[in-house]
C-alpha cells in the first residue's frame, strides 16, 4: 500500500469536512467502528507478534477520533513503539512514531523503519482505513466549520484538531 500524497490528504480532508458536525459525520455507525478498529489492533499485533496498548470506547469522547492503539517499542525493530489514531471521519488513520506531535513525516519514517512500515500500512490496507502521516494535518484548519474556529480563539485550529484530536 502507498501513502496518498500531499495533494491527495488535502482534498480528502476538505471532502470529510462539516460545517456543523465536529465528533463525527451523519450516520456514523459508533459500534461497526469500534469492531472494526479493534480488529486492527490485533491484526497489527499478530503482525508484530505484540498486544497493543488501545485506548478507545469510552475513554475517548468528546473527541474527533474514535481511538488510539500503540505498538509497544519491545515490538518494533527500531525500538520505537508507533501509535495508530483512527478518526471518526473517512476511515483516516494517522501513524507516528511515540506519539502524536513529536517527529516530522521524515523523522518518523526513519524511525519506524521498513518492515514495521509495511505492518502497519498492509493493517491500515485490511481494514479499509486511509493512512497519513503528520505533516500536512499541521496546517491551519481553512475548512467549513466556523465553530471549529470560533472554539480556538487563542490559537488557530489544525487539521489535526479537526479529525484527530479532543474537542
Amino acid at each position: 500500500m502507498t501513502m496518498p500524497g500531499r495533494s491527495e490528504v488535502l482534498a480528502l480532508l476538505r471532502q470529510f469536512d462539516d460545517p456543523d458536525l465536529l465528533e463525527h459525520p451523519a450516520g456514523f455507525d459508533y459500534r461497526a467502528e469500534q469492531d472494526r478498529f479493534r480488529a486492527l489492533a490485533s491484526s497489527l499485533g499478530r503482525r508484530l507478534d505484540c498486544v497493543c496498548d488501545v485506548d478507545a470506547g469510552m475513554n475517548v469522547q468528546d473527541a474527533s477520533y474514535l481511538g488510539q492503539l500503540v505498538v509497544p517499542a519491545a515490538a518494533t525493530v527500531g525500538g520505537t513503539a508507533i501509535f495508530v489514531r483512527v478518526s471518526n471521519f473517512g476511515g483516516l488513520a494517522l501513524f507516528g512514531a511515540e506519539r502524536p506531535g513529536i517527529y516530522d513525516d521524515e523523522e518518523t519514517l526513519i524511525l519506524i523503519g521498513e518492515r514495521d512500515l509495511r505492518a502497519v500500512l498492509e493493517a491500515l490496507a485490511e481494514f479499509g482505513y486511509v493512512p497519513l502521516l503528520e505533516d500536512v494535518l499541521a496546517r491551519e484548519y481553512d475548512g467549513t466549520s466556523d465553530a471549529l474556529r470560533e472554539a480556538y480563539t487563542r490559537y488557530p485550529a489544525s487539521w489535526f484538531i479537526r479529525y484527530f484530536d479532543y474537542l
